[in-house]
């Protein structure tokens, strides 16, 4: 079941001032981080914008929060909130915003983390760049970050590379040249994936199997297979309120069972087998540590999940549809 702030926003978008932005944040036991979020969207100076809060069956009343504080009176209109039943991962919850998006006839789509601030200027830097060069299917701006480890310049993310088959994702860290223009790059994180509505509608939208991790860049592939290009907006700017990785082991079982899979769905036997063997050499060192030094935890959620990921692959399930069940329905 899903709710919505108000029957009137369920029009499809007609304006034709400027394009069109639906801004989609994903609102997982967050829910301090996510108001912050979204009161910088709000603050945006780019009219033609609309927000979906997306909560992820997060309980303990968050979604009853979002609804009661942006769901009516002066956000009418702006922001609607969707309240998923069930936990649908990352991906899968960003689906439905995207979804929403597609039938609105929205121009883009911008899907972030919640635990982002947005720049004043940063909605109508990306929209410009991306008009002034059509053939971007997707972009991200500069994401700044406290400086720490994942960001010792300040920079979280300013492009960077991806390859499922090493099962290894790299960021740019460093400044890029200033600019209005589009800075190409392997792939786009999706903490803050600004995408053509027109290209999700060809490829499709994130694959919910995957849960959590390496969605992105499985839709990146998609995008690029396609003939898309992917990019960086130098003048765009947003702030990633990184809090230090903790990986558990729910997140490391699927980041070792997603990048088999979606090796296996982009490179075929070979990528699968390619990522395998990295991911089996990762986890035999891991086993050798524990073994030798007495180091712990045991790497049982890696272990679990290359099987599961070399699993799936022989039983065929890398061969999903790409398409959306919305895509009919969107702008081309």
């Amino acid at each position: 079941m899903t709710t919505t702030s108000s029957k009137a926003g369920q029009a499809r978008v007609t304006r034709a001032s400027s394009p069109v932005v639906v801004s989609i944040v994903v609102n997982f036991r967050g829910l301090a981080e996510t108001r912050v979020c979204v009161a910088s969207l709000l603050a945006v100076d780019y009219a033609d914008h609309e927000i979906v809060i997306v909560d992820n069956d997060s309980g303990g009343g968050e979604a009853a929060a979002l609804e009661g504080e942006f769901g009516g009176g002066e956000f009418a209109g702006r922001v609607r909130v969707i309240a998923s039943e069930r936990n649908l991962g990352y991906g899968g919850a960003a689906n439905l915003g995207l979804e929403l998006a597609l039938e609105r006839g929205a121009t883009y789509a911008w899907v972030l983390n919640n635990d982002t601030v947005i720049d004043r200027d940063c909605v109508r830097a990306l929209v410009d760049a991306m008009a002034a060069e059509p053939e971007f299917g997707a972009s991200s701006p500069v994401i700044d970050a406290p400086i720490g480890p994942e960001a010792p310049n300040g920079i979280w993310y300013a492009g960077g590379t991806a390859n499922a088959a090493r099962a290894s994702t790299r960021h740019v860290l460093e400044p890029i040249e200033a600019g209005s223009g589009l800075v190409p790059t392997g792939f786009v994180t999706g903490c803050a994936m600004f995408i053509r509505c027109a290209a999700l509608s060809k490829v499709g939208l994130f694959w919910p199997e995957l849960f959590l991790y390496w969605e992105d860049v499985e839709l990146c592939y998609r995008l690029t297979e396609a003939g898309w290009k992917l990019g960086v907006a130098p003048a765009a700017h947003l702030t990633h309120m990184v809090h230090g990785s903790v990986p558990s082991r729910l997140a490391t079982y699927y980041f070792y069972r997603n990048a088999v899979l979606v090796a296996g769905r982009h490179g075929h036997a070979r990528g699968a087998a390619r990522a395998i063997v990295a991911l089996s050499t990762r986890a035999a060192r891991r086993w050798a540590a524990c073994i030798v030094k007495g180091l712990r935890p045991f790497p049982t959620a890696e272990t679990r999940g290359l099987f599961a990921g070399a699993a799936a692959v022989l039983s065929g399930a890398c061969g999903l549809s790409r398409r959306p069940s919305s895509a009919s329905s969107a702008d081309s």
